[in-house]
Formats: structure tokens, C-alpha cells, sequence
């Protein structure tokens, strides 16, 4: 399997792990170096390809009311209580520092899996410090409601030593 599949395919098995199969206030993609090419980094980029997360900036409360929804916890919960539980999430969704405090959670819970998944697979991720606004023009991603999060580059390791 190539770097660019193992990327891929931990992306997609964070799908499985994460909380809820609802909106999620992020999204990851793995890209190309070259399309970096002329973005200032704490670092030379070594690996053809790297990893970024990106941020939603269209997550609103109706998409954290699906994310609630469809949540493993909501399953868990008896139907008459459901209502103070989606209640509760309601209430964050109005309030703009609760939400970003969860957003950054949630973000930093699936960074948290896409990296353990990839290290299982034998890619390591090592974050990039770079100016995040340079990389959203960058890529434009502005056009796309979404912010960069965070970048990594990523290094193919011997996944044996974790045995």
C-alpha cells in the first residue's frame, strides 16, 4: 500500500471511531506537496504527501443537533431523556465560545485517532508550523467554507516496534 493509500484509508477509519456519524465541524484531506509549493514551513516538506485538517467555518447549531442526533451517546439514552440531552447541545450552538471550545475538542479527538490509525499502518504524522491564513489563500480554501487546522507531514515508519 502506497503513502497516499495509508493516508486515505486512516482518514477513513477515524469514520468508525469517532462519537457520532452525524456533521462534523472539520474535514481532512491529504495533499500533494507540490500543491505547497512557495508556503513558507518551520521545515522542508520530505514526504510527497501531507496531511491537513481543516476546519468548518459553516458548522452552525443545526449541524451540531445532527452531530448530537447520531451520536453513539444518544443511542444510549432512554427516549424520554433525549430531549435534555439535544436540549443541552441546543444551548452550546447559541453559544459562540461553547461551540468553538467543542469544535476544538471534537477536532483534537479525531486528530488524536487519524494519528494512532496511521501509526498502526506504519505512517507517522508530524505536525508543520506554517502561517494557517498564508495556507487558506494558499489553497482558497475560503471558497470552500473551510480554514486550515492544522498541517502534517507525514514519515513511513517500521510499524513493528509498536508490538
Amino acid at each position: 500500500m502506497g503513502l497516499d493509500q495509508i493516508i486515505d484509508s486512516s482518514i477513513l477509519d477515524i469514520f468508525q471511531l469517532m462519537p457520532s456519524t452525524g456533521a462534523w465541524p472539520f474535514t481532512m484531506a491529504r495533499i500533494d506537496r507540490n500543491e505547497l509549493s512557495g508556503l513558507k514551513t518551520d521545515k522542508t516538506l520530505f514526504a510527497p504527501f501531507q496531511l491537513l485538517v481543516l476546519k468548518r467555518t459553516d458548522f452552525n447549531g443545526e449541524d451540531l443537533l445532527d452531530y448530537a442526533t447520531k451520536s453513539k451517546e444518544y443511542e444510549t439514552i432512554l427516549a424520554p431523556l433525549r430531549s435534555g440531552f439535544l436540549e443541552n447541545y441546543n444551548r452550546m450552538s447559541s453559544n459562540e465560545k461553547e461551540l468553538q471550545e467543542w469544535t476544538d475538542k471534537t477536532i483534537s479527538l479525531a486528530i488524536g485517532l487519524v494519528l494512532n490509525t496511521a501509526l498502526l499502518k506504519g505512517v507517522q504524522f508530524s505536525p508543520i508550523e506554517t502561517d494557517l491564513s498564508a495556507l487558506d489563500s494558499h489553497l482558497e480554501l475560503g471558497k470552500k467554507k473551510l480554514r486550515a487546522y492544522q498541517l502534517f507531514d507525514t514519515y513511513q515508519i517500521d510499524p513493528s516496534f509498536l508490538v
